[in-house]
């Protein structure tokens, strides 16, 4: 029995009647055009291999174990394993090969206003590249930015005061990012 069937035809919409046979003709032959799309070309072997990409590495820092509370100067006298992380990271990236790129990230919890956690996160991020940049490493491949409390990886609903400020400190993080070329 005919069918009214809309389709398109050169993109344009058409309305027309439509048996069933051929509906079922046009869905076969739509299947089997569609069924040698999707199949691959043989490989050659003398096809030319697509160059790897650069490999990347996150080196996520505390900034607890770096900074005070609400502040954005390294506290080097603390020794701690934040600092030691630190200057494992800077000893391996002051030899400069194969770094294509380091992008040092600042990030900062909820607490505050969105402008202060901004500023503090760009802060503690600059005050990494310049620890990297003291201990040799390249000043062109390195950038700094602050990302402020927008990049949570913890929420903390429900939590007051310190019990908040302890659950946050995931948050308060630097995250030195490192593109490696050939």
């Amino acid at each position: 029995m005919p069918a009214r069937v809309p389709f398109h035809l050169r993109g344009v919409l058409m309305n027309r009647i439509v048996s069933a046979p051929a509906i079922v003709g046009a869905v076969f032959v739509s299947t089997l055009l569609l069924g040698a799309c999707t199949s691959t070309p043989p490989a050659t072997a003398d096809a030319p291999q697509a160059p790897l990409p650069p490999r990347a590495t996150i080196e996520k820092l505390s900034a607890d174990g770096l900074f005070g509370f609400g502040k954005a100067r390294i506290d080097e006298s603390s020794g701690g394993e934040g600092l030691a992380s630190l200057d494992a990271l800077a000893a391996r990236l002051a030899d400069g090969r194969r770094i294509k790129a380091v992008h040092v990230i600042g990030h900062s919890d909820r607490i505050g206003s969105d402008k202060a956690n901004l500023a503090l996160s760009t802060r503690r991020a600059e005050a990494v590249r310049d620890y990297l940049l003291a201990r040799g490493v390249q000043a062109d491949l390195v950038t700094a930015v602050g990302r402020g409390s927008v990049e949570p990886v913890a929420e903390c609903p429900g939590e007051r005061g310190e019990a908040l400020i302890a659950c946050l400190a995931p948050n308060r993080r630097v995250e030195v990012r490192v593109s490696y070329g050939e």
